[in-house]
């Protein structure tokens, strides 16, 4: 109870920090659309995640993911936690976000809990402005 609560503080104090500072970075970019493409249009990359090695401690396997999730794009935070026998990994994003970019991220997530969760009942998540709107699952 106090590891979940603890993870949960720190994952909290993440989405404050980077919330709190992301916003004036974008506005402060100059518009040239002819610099490049524009986010929604941005292809989806094969993978966003690098695999945490299998054997790797649970607590440090999360933490891992969870830093590497926090550094893509669009990501406000994220969270895993295991509630009546199942393991949720919950990404949320930025409003407008991708959906075809936010689903590869979950998938991503989904296949690393697999590995840090075997046998268990996981739920990865897409979550924007409160809603959820991806979810994959995977049932042993």
């Amino acid at each position: 109870m106090l590891k979940k609560l603890s993870m949960g503080l720190i994952i909290l104090a993440l989405i404050f920090g980077i919330g709190g500072c992301g916003k004036s970075n974008v506005e402060n970019q100059p518009q040239n659309p002819a610099a490049g493409q524009t986010q929604q249009n941005e292809p989806v990359k094969p993978e966003y995640l690098t695999p945490i090695p299998e054997g790797t401690p649970l607590g440090e396997s999360n933490m891992k993911l969870s830093e590497q999730i926090m550094a893509q794009k669009d990501v406000l935070g994220t969270q895993i936690y295991e509630q009546q026998e199942t393991v949720f990994g919950d990404i949320t994003f930025n409003a407008g976000v991708d959906k075809a970019y936010a689903n590869q991220l979950i998938k991503e997530l989904l296949t690393q809990m697999k590995t840090n969760y075997p046998g268990r009942p996981i739920i990865a998540q897409a979550i924007t402005d409160g809603q959820v709107i991806d979810s994959v699952s995977f049932k042993p």
